[in-house]
């Protein structure tokens, strides 16, 4: 049965999603790869005309970081983005958001960097988040903007964090359904949205449990679940963006709460009618191309 909250143009995209792949966390990674490079497939479009990219690398704590830098040709160097993708911390590459990339750079103007971190269950906690750190050190700009998506948003928070004293840090983030560690607090999303589409509270469960070692949870690291901290004093301006159905709706709107509590300048828009992963239905989802012209505006508005 549909869920009525869907936006009809979002649950025709769920079956085109389900078609290309039925993604499912009860199978291996390994087949998990497969199927969210299906995924990527059926869902991927070209570059704007005036997106030139190329790809290159840093050498990290860890060894090689591949980047892919999108240059959109219009000389604005007043800041740069930096692109985290998601994927559970098991899946995604340079090439599982790229058109995503090139359309973000195309949108704010802004020359944009997407970082290839090393997954899961290869790497552990924090080896993730250590690569993202040394591409944010090598790319060298001071008005650089993070952008986080799903997984990808638990480590532009955590990189925020572990920044928030630094000399240099992160200028600004914007949080694309991320997940935080709302888990922890009894989050009504968790249950609200339990079987939501393209993401359920038990895959939630099986993606944290995979990040670490021996799946021992350091449930009191914020690096790990950002909303952990004790103390959110120097954390970068934030904008968190929500999907309503989806369990980690709940995990933006508190964190924003916290950050302003502590007087960081914070702002949660929570879309009506859009399912985690909704990024990807941008272009056959009225609702869903509406909700990514306001991340390119969360972007703008943080870069200026």
């Amino acid at each position: 049965m549909k869920n009525p909250a869907l936006d009809p143009e979002i649950a025709s995209f769920i079956d085109s999603y389900l078609e290309a792949s039925a993604l499912s966390t009860a199978t291996s990674v390994a087949q998990q790869r497969i199927d969210y490079e299906a995924v990527v497939r059926r869902f991927s479009y070209p570059h704007p005309p005036e997106i030139r990219c190329n790809d290159s690398g840093i050498r990290g704590r860890h060894g090689g970081v591949p980047l892919r830098h999108y240059y959109c040709g219009r000389g604005n160097d007043e800041a740069l983005l930096l692109f985290i993708h998601g994927g559970g911390f098991i899946l995604g590459s340079l090439d599982s958001h790229d058109d995503v990339c090139a359309e973000l750079c195309a949108a704010t103007g802004y020359d944009l960097v997407s970082v290839d971190y090393r997954l899961s269950p290869e790497f552990f906690h924090p080896v993730h988040l250590d690569d993202v750190e040394d591409a944010f050190a090598a790319i060298g700009h001071d008005n650089t903007i993070l952008v986080g998506v799903s997984a990808g948003g638990t480590l532009a928070a955590a990189l925020c964090h572990r920044l928030r004293q630094a000399k240099r840090k992160p200028a600004g983030q914007v949080l694309i359904y991320p997940s935080l560690g709302g888990d922890l607090f009894d989050l009504d999303s968790y249950r609200d949205n339990a079987e939501a589409p393209l993401l359920s509270t038990d895959d939630i469960y099986f993606y944290r449990g995979v990040r670490c070692e021996g799946g021992e949870l350091p449930l009191d690291d914020a690096e790990f679940y950002p909303l952990a901290a004790r103390d959110f004093s120097g954390t970068a301006p934030t904008i968190a963006i929500s999907a309503d159905i989806d369990p980690l709706r709940d995990d933006a709107r508190l964190y924003v709460e916290k950050l302003c509590e502590a007087g960081i300048a914070a702002r949660w828009i929570n879309e009506p009618g859009l399912t985690h992963d909704y990024l990807r239905a941008r272009h056959v989802s009225k609702v869903a191309g509406a909700a990514f012209s306001r991340i390119c505006d969360a972007i703008g508005e943080l870069a200026a």
